[in-house]
């Protein structure tokens, strides 16, 4: 096992705190550092051992890193990268884990030190939860990280790739557009759909939905704001997304009109055959809320 130096995390929420728990687990850094807007939930960090120390300000934070992690929500990714950048030293790394590429690596770039190195990456892994008491050190085994080499120094790119595989990651790299097309249909359409599928059925009605329901539903229970923003930077994706899915239900509600039942079946045997042979055994397979 390799270290990553001085490592600061900024958001020790479920997945910076989860980073650094898995830091801290596998000896994969010399300090674990964390920045936050409230000193309760570095209170709580530093409790579980997802950091070292925990800082409100940005400056005294990032002087000394190696690393410097955007676990932020992607609404909030920009705003810290600009906080920390001028206080970053020289041949350091900046990284994030936002849900969307394309705008996150483009603003950062634009303005981007020409002695430090953003990487852009997303793990493909986590929860409808939020908040540092849900961090787990083993979140990331086996799920998919996707890291994003725009422009990037090969070393950083390197640096970040390697820190993931360590942390139980596959990495897997992709250009910033493909990312948020992929993941516009593979997970953003799939929020937007739970969160329709709920507000489609009258809420005194909700409560006598079983199992299917409530797993069909449970990722409308992530953060909105979180998810508003997601689809704000992937609307161009997530407006095609909506357009297959929507294609898809008005080609099933005409076939009930017409009643074509063997239209029907197809269809739904087509849905079961594809699923199956995706999600039954297979490792690779993590979805991220």
């Amino acid at each position: 096992m390799m270290q990553f130096g001085n490592v600061c995390i900024v958001g020790p929420g479920l997945i910076g705190g989860s980073i650094g728990l898995a830091l801290r687990k596998r000896n994969l850094a010399e300090t674990v550092i964390g920045i936050g807007h409230q000193a309760s939930s570095l209170e709580s960090a530093l409790k579980i051992g997802a950091i070292d120390v925990g800082h409100l300000n940005a400056d005294n934070a990032v002087k000394n890193a190696d690393i410097v992690i955007l676990a932020t929500s992607v609404g909030k990714i920009i705003e810290f990268a600009k906080q920390v950048i001028p206080f970053m030293k020289s041949n350091s790394v900046l990284t994030d884990v936002g849900s969307t590429k394309s705008y996150i690596v483009r603003q950062i770039t634009k303005d981007m030190r020409d002695d430090i190195s953003f990487v852009g990456a997303h793990p493909i892994s986590g929860s409808e939860k939020r908040g540092i008491d849900h961090a787990s050190p083993d979140l990331f085994e086996g799920c998919i990280c996707f890291i994003t080499p725009f422009n990037s120094n090969k070393k950083a790119v390197e640096t970040i790739s390697h820190l993931w595989s360590f942390l139980g990651a596959k990495v897997e790299n992709i250009s910033p557009e493909r990312h948020d097309e992929l993941l516009a249909y593979v997970s953003h359409l799939p929020h937007l759909a739970a969160s329709c599928l709920v507000n489609a059925i009258a809420e005194d009605d909700l409560a006598y939905g079983a199992n299917g329901l409530k797993d069909t539903t449970r990722v409308a229970s992530g953060d909105p704001e979180s998810w508003r923003d997601i689809f704000g930077q992937n609307r161009e994706n997530m407006i095609k997304s909506i357009d297959r899915f929507v294609a898809e239900l008005t080609a099933f509600k005409n076939d009930l009109l017409s009643g074509n039942k063997d239209m029907i079946l197809k269809r739904l045997k087509k849905a079961k055959i594809s699923r199956d042979s995706i999600f039954h055994n297979n490792s690779r397979t993590h979805a991220k809320e």
